[in-house]
């Protein structure tokens, strides 16, 4: 989509901070939430907290267990 090529824009105050094709900045925002939603996962793991699933079936869902 040629929309995605538009330039992004990030200012502050008027000040032109940075510049990128829109496509680009939907991938790093993305990759952002997955690095973090990674971090979440291991925390709640080493905290012996269930990890839900948001977004399907994670590996704590007794859909997983083993057959008895």
């Amino acid at each position: 989509d040629e929309s995605l090529e538009a330039p992004f824009s990030l200012k502050s105050s008027g000040q032109l901070l940075y510049t990128s094709p829109k496509k680009v900045d939907i991938g790093v925002t993305l990759n952002h939430w997955v690095h973090h939603r990674g971090q979440l996962t291991v925390y709640m793991r080493l905290q012996d907290i269930p990890v839900p699933s948001i977004y399907g079936p994670s590996a704590d869902d007794k859909a997983f267990a083993a057959p008895e």
